[in-house]
């Protein structure tokens, strides 16, 4: 097997295990058998490994003191840390990319907007989560910050997997695409004073639905 082979197959276990823990497929705190996984993709356990120890590094997997892995269960401090360097990388992000934008960015931002609404509308959740991906991947791109792209992704990758579920109203996600069309505008309008509020109130509102969750949670299980 050549390097590439193997990088892809690599590439290949991690790209379908992290949809199946962000698309909930996978439960929260399930065990993950290298050897289940390995037979159900049809590749070696190698590559399988090495795709959990990534998953491990961006904190959607943990490793117990027998070596085995299980998705991670979200806490109340991982909830308020990711949150808190969320509101600031997102607010220098628009920022930046505020201050870059061109006309067809900015009819882009507002389309991926436009996608929000329209899903929310319909309270198809698989469609708005992608048209809020696609938002914050174009805001991200126009910045044109590498690292503090990838860093904001993971971040919000590894808490966002529950908003849907913590989002449970459809007048939420409605609420929370108007959040975003406020943002929009802000950037696309280059008004710097009004983007920090609008991040905070988002992330904030995103905060208060998962503390809530966490809460409820460890009512009903007693913890």
């Amino acid at each position: 097997m050549t390097l590439d082979e193997a990088s892809s197959r690599v590439d290949s276990a991690y790209d379908w295990l992290l949809g199946e823990i962000t698309g909930f497929r996978i439960r929260s705190g399930a065990p993950l058998s290298e050897n289940r996984i390995a037979a159900q993709l049809g590749i070696s356990r190698t590559p399988v490994r090495e795709a959990l120890q990534r998953l491990e590094k961006e904190g959607l997997v943990k490793r117990s003191d027998n070596a085995r892995f299980s998705v991670s269960q979200l806490t109340t401090q991982e909830v308020n840390d990711a949150c808190d360097l969320l509101e600031v990388l997102d607010t220098y992000v628009c920022r930046k990319a505020s201050s870059v934008m061109s006309a067809g960015d900015a009819a882009r931002l507002r389309e991926s907007v436009e996608r929000m609404r329209a899903a929310a509308a319909m309270d198809d959740r698989a469609s708005w989560s992608a048209a809020d991906l696609e938002f914050h991947r174009t805001v991200n791109s126009i910045a044109g910050n590498q690292l503090v792209a990838e860093t904001v992704k993971e971040t919000r990758r590894r808490i966002q997997r529950f908003w849907l579920r913590a989002a449970s109203a459809q007048s939420r996600l409605q609420a929370c695409s108007q959040e975003h069309l406020v943002l929009a505008e802000a950037i696309v309008g280059q008004d710097y004073d009004a983007i920090e509020p609008a991040v905070k109130e988002h992330i904030g509102h995103m905060r208060a639905r998962m503390l809530d969750m966490l809460e409820s949670a460890s009512v009903l299980l007693g913890d």
